[in-house]
């Protein structure tokens, strides 16, 4: 995966997770009365998450305009590697909370309470993954 294309359609595929992620518990949070602060932080995760994509998808769109030192600063492989981590944690976040955020508030919420720990523990992840795009995405920019 460490050609600009590959990368480029990572981002793409990173984007569409985040957003069907992003509904999914969007929805859930939306109907269950008194929501679990837990689908919150979740929430609140994927949707910066999905912010910091963005401004990936958008240095990849004006890459090429950039000053070389620019790019110098940030090796491909750490922007390769970032983004590989950030696809397995999608993944499995993903495969959590979709299957589960597709029924009635009262079933939504038991279903929540089965997966709401393993959730949890992925969400230091993305959020580290998140800070590492959104801090080569500002070394780049600067």
């Amino acid at each position: 995966m460490a050609d600009p294309l590959s990368i480029a359609a990572s981002v793409v595929g990173l984007a569409a997770a985040a957003g069907k992620i992003y509904s999914a518990l969007s929805g859930f949070v939306s109907s269950a009365a008194d929501a679990p602060q837990s689908a919150l932080s979740a929430l609140n995760t994927v949707r910066e998450m999905r912010l910091a994509l963005e401004m990936v998808q958008e240095l990849i769109n004006t890459i090429s305009t950039l000053p070389s030192n620019r790019k110098m600063m940030v090796r491909l492989e750490h922007i390769v590697i970032t983004i590989s981590n950030s696809v397995l944690t999608m993944s499995e976040l993903e495969s959590l909370v979709c299957p589960c955020m597709d029924g009635s508030g009262l079933r939504s919420r038991f279903k929540w309470a089965k997966i709401e720990q393993r959730v949890l523990r992925l969400l230091p992840r993305l959020e580290s993954q998140k800070a590492s795009l959104s801090l080569m995405v500002s070394v780049l920019v600067w």
